[in-house]
């Protein structure tokens, strides 16, 4: 009886989330995913290109990556009120690489992103409102060994 109500429920809740996407994914900066100029992905996915740079950020990934499929980047931010982190990589085969938001008093995030090619990691920190952005040069290795 008890599987009934969950198919019951199940259900029309599968059928929303596949008629209505949008619903399901919440307020996700689909077209910032989508865009492949970095003026584009700041404009969809913050309302605004014009974002000025924050000492406040600390980018700690390699100068030349090994493995360009697996690079490791660790930010931090010290600003107060953290409430997002985006990662932006231009060339990439998806420009708006990484977006985390981040609840209460977290302001710290540890990932692998995949680079194209070398250049820099644009990073966007939302905290209290307000955007803020740190940038990193990062060199990607041909054949995958690092030169």
């Amino acid at each position: 009886m008890k599987r009934r109500t969950l198919l019951k429920a199940g259900i029309p809740l599968a059928v929303a989330g596949a008629l209505m996407p949008r619903l399901a994914s919440g307020a996700y900066p689909m077209k910032a995913f989508l865009a492949e100029e970095v003026t584009d992905v700041m404009r969809e996915a913050f309302g605004t290109a014009d974002i000025g740079p924050s000492d406040q950020i600390e980018i700690d990934a390699p100068h030349i990556a090994s493995d360009a499929d697996l690079v490791p980047v660790r930010i931090r931010s010290a600003l107060a009120g953290t409430e997002s982190i985006s990662i932006v990589v231009a060339g990439n085969i998806s420009t708006f690489t990484a977006h985390f938001k981040l609840y209460e008093e977290q302001n710290f995030i540890a990932t692998r992103i995949r680079m194209v090619d070398s250049g820099d990691l644009l990073v966007v920190v939302k905290a209290n409102g307000k955007l803020h952005t740190s940038t990193r040069p990062v060199r990607v290795g041909r054949n995958r060994c690092g030169t």
